[in-house]
């Protein structure tokens, strides 16, 4: 007598070669598409950084990496920056200034700072500007830029807090005083 499964073996077998031809095509789609999301996420990071202006692309030199090209955990030792060594220096880590012009009144400070191990795990940047008129339109620059490329920002008061990002937190603050307008912004490591 002949086995009943024997009717049923090609067919079960075509079944299950088109199920898995199926999974294969809808794995296919799904990285495709994950990789599109990268894509435009980076031409939409990229757009904002062309936006921002001038200020914020000489700090932050290009929308790669963190900040500044660096990343957290970077050797401590191989940060490359040009800039001059600014007049005072921190107890740890090291300090350049970046001036925007001629006249010594707008400037920032960038400071670097490691861990224990010598590994970049924050960067500093104190911003001052000639005069107060100049500090909002500067913080909506960061604003615009660090939401696109962060995620969306929260405001506390003065403050504007980026928490999104699973390795960076950003703290941008209004530091203005009548005397030296300015702002202060701070990229750290959240590991």
């Amino acid at each position: 007598m002949k086995n009943p499964l024997n009717k049923l073996f090609v067919p079960l077998m075509s079944i299950i070669a088109v199920l898995i031809l199926l999974m294969t095509l809808q794995s296919c789609s799904q990285e495709k598409q994950s990789e599109n999301v990268a894509k435009d996420q980076t031409e939409a990071i990229s757009a904002a950084w062309e936006e921002s202006g001038e200020w914020v692309q000489k700090l932050s030199l290009s929308p790669s990496k963190i900040i500044r090209n660096a990343s957290w955990g970077q050797d401590f030792a191989s940060l490359q920056d040009t800039l001059e060594l600014a007049e005072s220096q921190p107890d740890k880590g090291k300090s350049y200034t970046l001036y925007f012009d001629d006249t010594d009144l707008n400037f920032s400070d960038i400071t670097y700072i490691p861990n224990d191990q010598n590994k970049l795990t924050e960067i500093d940047f104190d911003i001052f500007v000639d005069s107060s008129e100049d500090v909002q339109p500067l913080i909506d620059k960061w604003k615009g830029y660090l939401d696109s490329k962060f995620g969306a920002s929260e405001v506390k008061g003065q403050q504007i807090l980026w928490a999104k990002d699973k390795n960076t937190r950003i703290l941008l603050e209004n530091v203005s005083t009548p005397k030296d307008p300015g702002i202060k912004l701070s990229f750290k490591s959240a590991n």
